[in-house]
């Protein structure tokens, strides 16, 4: 543990600049994950010769679990309430909309149980995320 340490005071500017690379590379691969996933949605499997969007996958997930490591680490020291505000809630709101509409276009071939599914996916979105904000 002693070895650790030592090393983390000793690059320090190294880490931090790693840190901010892989932020920068988790955004774009989310972004570019999104689109290429719509995209593909639309199109029916426009990328599929000439793309891999697995990997493409593999690279959010490994870039995704080191973004999250120094976020919980502050998360621990700074600990304040905030409290919901109509801007989060209409955020919310799209979200869970946006879900609803993507559902349903991706199952829209079953019927009226199309509409009910895609409902109750917009309101599991919108649930979540305003528990994931109050952190219970």
């Amino acid at each position: 543990m002693k070895y650790i340490k030592s090393f983390i005071e000793k690059n320090s500017d190294n880490i931090a600049l790693f840190l901010k690379i892989n932020r920068l590379l988790f955004l774009i691969s989310t972004f570019v994950y999104l689109l290429l996933l719509i995209i593909n949605q639309f199109w029916d499997k426009i990328f599929k010769e000439y793309l891999n969007i697995n990997a493409i996958f593999v690279l959010l997930l490994i870039s995704g679990a080191l973004f999250l490591i120094p976020i919980t680490k502050e998360e621990k020291r700074i600990s304040q309430i905030r409290k919901l505000e109509r801007k989060d809630i209409f955020i919310f709101l799209i979200m869970g909309l946006i879900c609803s509409v993507l559902v349903w276009i991706k199952i829209k071939d079953f019927g009226i149980i199309s509409y009910i599914i895609s409902i109750i996916a917009g309101l599991i979105i919108l649930v979540l995320s305003i528990l994931i904000f109050y952190d219970q």
